[in-house]
């Protein structure tokens, strides 16, 4: 079975558009690196705009559930992740709640798994995991950048705590971000480390696998049995070219860490149909039993599906 860890937001109109909106026009950065010609965003009304238009346009491009379904069995996949994201005190802007998700995923608990967005500045954050995870969803996603904390901060740890009792994965954004309101390197493995090693029973998907540290990121993988990386946000057809910055995962991931690559494909982010995604790490070169690790035996494994 082909699992989609972290497929993207749920087919839902006004969650879609929500998550759209905050990447394309609440980040200052992401559309201005992503849109070609834009010049920074420079002050506070110019972002909500941005924000505004951003929400509208992506509404009328949420697909259906029907339509989210049939993309799924159009690419073979039996399992997909849907989440949202919790950031309104730092961003200022509204997310989906956990309940759109969790109500999507009682409508198709044998298709998808959902994923809550925690607020850590909030102070009922450990209580929302509790409520989300009562809900029917499979863990929580934090994205440090947006939420403007080292992910080793104490607030963070208050959501990691709960979340190791409860025995669900945390899904951590990792890497370089494009926010010219936050630090190029809050994503770097060197936080994950710093989290594995205070919270060694608390099961850590990275996601994004760190790009461009993925050398770090797989030692801190290999280091701690809990952490996983997820391909999500990156075209698996670049990780073969020279000089791409992957190579380490290419070549831990074939071996030593074979157990601990999750696919993921975030098609809203991309635009690209999951099909096309999991035919690119087909081509890798991989070992063909690394491959089916890759694309669903360790989420299956790690969901406690398998």
């Amino acid at each position: 079975m082909i699992v989609d860890f972290l497929a993207g937001a749920v087919p839902d109109a006004e969650a879609f558009a929500l998550s759209e909106a905050v990447t394309q026009g609440r980040l200052r950065g992401y559309a201005e690196h992503f849109g070609g010609e834009l010049a920074p965003a420079r002050t506070h009304d110019e972002v909500t705009a941005r924000w505004a238009d951003a929400r509208e346009s992506a509404r009328g491009k949420a697909p259906s559930e029907e339509d989210f379904l049939r993309m799924l069995d159009d690419g073979g996949i039996g399992l997909a992740g849907v989440y949202t994201e919790a950031f309104g005190s730092r961003l200022g802007v509204p997310t989906a709640s956990n309940q759109v998700v969790a109500d999507f995923v009682a409508r198709h608990p044998d298709r998808v798994v959902g994923f809550a967005g925690i607020d850590p500045w909030e102070p009922d954050a450990a209580r929302r995991v509790d409520e989300a995870v009562a809900s029917g969803l499979s863990g929580v996603v934090l994205s440090p950048f947006k939420q403007q904390l080292l992910p080793e901060d104490p607030r963070m740890a208050r959501v990691y705590g709960r979340c190791e009792a409860l025995g669900v994965p945390v899904l951590l954004h990792t890497g370089i971000n494009w926010s010219l309101d936050a630090a190029y390197d809050v994503g770097h493995p060197r936080h994950i480390d710093a989290v594995a090693r205070a919270f060694p029973d608390l099961t850590l998907v990275c996601l994004h696998a760190g790009w461009p540290w993925v050398e770090d990121m797989m030692m801190v993988t290999w280091r701690h049995a809990n952490v996983y990386v997820d391909l999500s946000a990156h075209r698996p057809r670049t990780f073969a070219r020279s000089g791409s910055g992957w190579e380490p995962l290419l070549r831990f991931g074939n071996r030593q860490l074979a157990d601990r690559v999750l696919f993921a494909s975030t098609w809203t982010l991309l635009g690209i149909p999951p099909a096309t995604l999991a035919d690119e790490v087909r081509a890798l070169p991989l070992d063909d039993a690394v491959v089916e690790q890759w694309l669903g035996g360790n989420a299956l494994r790690l969901l406690g599906r398998s």
